[in-house]
């Protein structure tokens, strides 16, 4: 019985969470951040700029204003420590993804390792710069059930193989973040017509029936 209600339990929360991220917030955010850092490489950055990381401010608020408000009546049981806790899940894996592109891609670490031998004579850099995005995308998979993660993998796989004979490696950022953005808008356009806006007088009404 107990295994039973656990089951329940876990399938409830993962359709929570899948509620809570069908809106493409984390879609746009990542790609304006690795808009940012395809900028860090264009200008030959030694580091990553603190700019580069400026759209995450804006996770917790669009959270709430667009996201929150269309949701009230599917998400009761999300509370204030489960949205805390996925938004900082979000802040964190976008935030880790850059400090690890930024180690192999800015820095010229990747450049010692393959100094010489066949890989020296490609783009290196520009296979890390789409690898730590596949990585990352997949990680997300396995946490969320959003199944436009492995579409983000597969893509960023395919610019960063495609990068490493042809591009360097602000080419296959460049590429991924627009792609993310563009598929983050539509999703977000999608999601704000699946959950429009209810106008207050409608909820005062639901609320007194109930």
């Amino acid at each position: 019985m107990s295994e039973k209600s656990e089951d329940k339990k876990m399938i409830t929360k993962q359709e929570m969470a899948r509620l809570f991220h069908q809106d493409g917030i984390i879609d746009i955010i990542t790609g304006a951040v690795l808009l940012n850092f395809g900028f860090d490489i264009l200008n030959q950055s030694a580091t990553t700029s603190l700019f580069t990381f400026i759209p995450i401010l804006l996770l917790n608020s669009m959270k709430r204003q667009i996201t929150l408000p269309r949701l009230e009546e599917e998400a009761m049981g999300l509370d204030s420590v489960k949205f805390r806790r996925w938004t900082l899940y979000m802040t964190a894996g976008i935030v880790l993804m850059v400090i690890a592109m930024g180690s192999l891609v800015l820095n010229g670490l990747l450049q010692a390792w393959f100094e010489s031998g066949w890989v020296a004579q490609y783009n290196p850099r520009s296979f890390a710069a789409a690898l730590i995005p596949v990585v990352f995308s997949l990680a997300g998979a396995l946490l969320f059930p959003l199944s436009r993660l492995n579409i983000y993998a597969g893509f960023s796989l395919f610019a960063g193989i495609i990068s490493f004979f042809l591009f360097p490696p602000f080419v296959p950022t460049f590429a991924i973040a627009v792609f993310m953005l563009a598929y983050g808008g539509w999703t977000m356009s999608k999601f704000m017509r699946a959950h429009p806006l209810e106008v207050k007088d409608e909820k005062v009404g639901k609320k007194e029936k109930k």
